[in-house]
């Protein structure tokens, strides 16, 4: 797997609180700091603001939530891609909106949920987190012994 593009992953970040912060008290400073960065490049604040409106709009006004932020995510990252390799002078200004607009986003926070059920005597494992913070859990019906450490 070849090494991480430190421009993409920028990007990523930029755009992604970027459209984060589109649906939150949060959204008018950003907007206002994603507009002075292209305009840096030379592009029209109205046309960049009118961009930035759009995309907050259909984030807004989606009936799925995920599916729109993907796409106005993708468009975004493109977009701060295209402008940090053509003005490598505004990935300092993109780093600063990141800082100052992600600690006024809400958290995120993941629910884990399983259900896991055994019967007539049998045994259950449950295998419940993200990456590698994942907890295994044996339950033995009655009578029966956990297997030994390593066996499949």
């Amino acid at each position: 797997m070849p090494d991480p593009d430190p421009v993409i992953e920028l990007a990523m970040t930029g755009a992604t609180t970027l459209v984060a912060a589109m649906a939150t008290s949060a959204w008018e400073g950003a907007r206002a700091r994603a507009v002075a960065l292209f305009q840096r490049r030379g592009d029209s604040r109205h046309e960049v603001e009118a961009q930035l409106e759009r995309s907050a709009a259909r984030v807004e006004g989606a009936q799925e939530a995920a599916p729109a932020s993907e796409g106005e995510i993708a468009r975004w990252r493109n977009d701060l891609v295209d402008l940090l390799r053509e003005r490598t002078d505004t990935q300092d200004g993109l780093r600063e909106l990141i800082h100052e607009v992600a600690p006024l986003l809400p958290v995120v926070r993941q629910h884990w949920a399983q259900h896991v059920v055994a019967r007539d005597g049998g045994s259950a494992f449950g295998a419940l987190g993200p990456g590698s913070s994942v907890n295994v859990h044996y339950h033995a019906g009655p009578g029966q012994q956990p297997p030994a450490a390593g066996t499949p």
